[in-house]
């Protein structure tokens, strides 16, 4: 019989992360958070992606099949950073306490966001026809936008590592 799979720093924050972008993806959510926090929305109106990307099964109002494709990959590319992120932690500070655990998930998040945030200014940028120093522009914007998000949030995903099972000296996960 294999042994029991513990509850580690990177399933929480695989998590974590995979319920910000399923709340982001959730449209009556996201429409009141537009609608109590205008200042959110600024600047998207700039073409910077808004917050987080979100997971949904459609796409929302008038878009296209094409761009929630787009924003799908962005989770995966988000998902996939903040998880080998907390994996690298894990492996280089098997016995890290709290705190640690708990800057390593921040830090998951805000580098995941940045790289979703830096795809999706590409996918902007390649949509209004930018040119060179557009696609560098919406990409930059995108990241940093995203980082700031990821800053914002990421103490969810953080307090989920920060709370996980200590990974025992001497297991290769």
């Amino acid at each position: 019989m294999p042994p029991m799979t513990r509850w580690t720093a990177t399933t929480s924050v695989l998590c974590g992360c995979l319920l910000l972008v399923l709340a982001g993806g959730f449209g009556p959510l996201l429409t009141y958070v537009t609608a109590h926090a205008g200042l959110s929305v600024v600047p998207s109106a700039l073409g910077v992606p808004l917050g987080l990307p979100g997971l949904r099964a459609t796409p929302l109002g008038d878009t296209t099949w094409a761009w929630q494709l787009t924003e799908d990959f962005g989770v995966l590319a988000l998902l996939a950073v903040a998880a080998l992120r907390v994996r690298r932690h894990v492996r280089r500070r098997p016995d890290s306490g709290r705190g640690r655990r708990l800057l390593a998930g921040w830090t998951a998040l805000i580098a995941g966001a940045a790289v979703a945030g830096a795809w999706r200014g590409l996918v902007t940028a390649r949509m209004v026809e930018a040119g060179f120093a557009g696609w560098l522009g919406y990409a930059a914007a995108g990241a940093l936008f995203g980082a700031l998000w990821g800053a914002a949030l990421g103490w969810l995903p953080g307090a989920g590592a920060a709370f996980s099972a200590p990974r025992a000296a001497g297991t290769a996960r």
